[in-house]
């Protein structure tokens, strides 16, 4: 019997292998779909879960690292910021200081100055009164010697009162030249 089919393909003889062949394949496929495909297809989607994971930790990881830094950042930045107002009140504080001690100074200085004119008054007052005391006692003598008689004591009081007059606007006079 001669075959229709020249290549073989067709062969009935021949076809019952290669029908089992696609049976069998067939039914590896199938196998391998219902029992390998869905544990690997897990196992991949699983990794791929974790990978996610791992990325969006990471992620949030450096959210919070920059947060961090930026927080750290702003801590240095109020940190100088104090470190600048401490030094501008301590400065102004000095500077404060500094002009109260001047002012005191100024202010024990005048006082100073003040006590010591004070007490050139009080001495010059001094002085001027030996003068005019050692003046009426001169002055009464000699008055006595020109005169030759005794002064009574009004007349005494206005000749004293007089010469002292003459001699404090000599003092004056020469006291306001200098």
């Amino acid at each position: 019997m001669q075959s229709i089919d020249p290549t073989g393909i067709f062969d009935l003889p021949n076809t019952s292998l290669m029908f089992w062949e696609v049976i069998t394949f067939a039914i590896l496929l199938a196998l391998l779909y219902y029992f390998v495909y869905p544990p690997i297809k897990n196992q991949i989607r699983q990794r791929q879960q974790s990978i996610e994971q791992a990325i969006d930790e990471a992620e949030k990881t450096r959210k919070e690292a920059r947060e961090l830094l930026q927080e750290y950042r702003q801590q240095i930045q109020e940190a100088r910021d104090e470190a600048r107002e401490i030094r501008e009140e301590a400065r102004q504080q000095g500077k404060a200081q500094h002009e109260r001690a001047k002012k005191e100074a100024r202010e024990e200085a005048d006082r100073i100055v003040k006590r010591a004119q004070e007490e050139i008054q009080r001495e010059r007052e001094s002085a001027l009164r030996e003068v005019r005391h050692e003046v009426a006692g001169m002055v009464m003598q000699a008055s006595e010697q020109i005169i030759g008689r005794s002064l009574d004591r009004d007349e005494h009081e206005r000749l004293i009162s007089r010469s002292l007059d003459e001699l404090e606007a000599e003092v004056a006079g020469s006291g306001s030249g200098r």
